[in-house]
């Protein structure tokens, strides 16, 4: 049971791969691109002025005999925690192309043919669905930040950065799996329900997507193929 679940989840991460680059979907996925660039450039400078200063501060003293192993761990969590915080800020605002994205996939993997009637429709709900991932932030910040501030102190953040971790790739994935449920309109408090019912396959999905955000250049891409991924998984559930 457990293997089939993490055949799955990386099974539609790849496919997600594989779609964003397919004839008829390739073109919703450059103005997100675009915007994941101008972002991330800038989280990269902030992480180059600043990321010896953090991790300073973050080993305490009667660990330094441990420096070798801890501060490269430190350094992952560090490049995760700021690339994930400006993946947030940009799927805010390229919400409506990902919508465009998850109703093209839904698209191609029904044999519909996609109709610029389809665009027009998600333009007037461009601004709800804004909306929407506004409130999903602020769910996710009500929760995250406590850990995130408790993570400053030395030796506790050995406990919380890991529970940072698991709740933040749920809410990857949560936030990707939306698009789709969105033009649906299965709202906030049912797609929380519906994920619940494969939590570890979720949570699974989501953890490669908050791993492979912290790499520079692939991360441009992962939102896009996230989307994809998540979105043909719903379709094939």
């Amino acid at each position: 049971m457990t293997t089939n679940v993490k055949v799955r989840a990386v099974g539609y991460f790849l496919l997600g791969i594989k779609l964003i680059f397919k004839s008829g979907i390739r073109q919703f996925v450059w103005i997100p691109i675009a915007i994941n660039t101008l972002l991330f450039s800038l989280a990269s400078w902030l992480l180059w002025e600043h990321m010896a200063a953090v991790l300073n501060n973050m080993l305490p003293t009667w660990l330094e005999w441990l420096s070798w192993f801890l501060i490269p761990i430190f350094s992952l969590i560090i490049l995760v925690i700021v690339y994930f915080c400006f993946t947030l800020f940009a799927n805010i605002i390229a919400a409506p192309f990902y919508n465009y994205l998850a109703r093209r996939v839904e698209s191609d993997f029904l044999g519909d043919d996609y109709s610029t009637e389809k665009d027009e429709s998600l333009m007037v709900e461009s601004l709800a669905i804004m909306g929407s991932e506004i409130r999903k932030v602020l769910y996710y910040l009500l929760r995250a930040v406590p850990l995130l501030m408790l993570s400053i102190i030395p030796g506790l953040n050995i406990i919380t950065l890991p529970l940072w971790f698991i709740f933040s790739a749920w809410f990857l994935a949560f936030e990707y799996t939306g698009y789709y449920f969105e033009n649906h309109q299965i709202l906030f408090q049912q797609q929380k329900h519906l994920l619940k019912e494969d939590k570890l396959n979720i949570i699974l999905f989501g953890s490669l997507c908050l791993l492979f955000t912290s790499i520079p250049i692939l991360n441009l891409f992962i939102p896009a193929i996230a989307v994809a991924g998540a979105t043909r998984m719903q379709l094939d559930n």
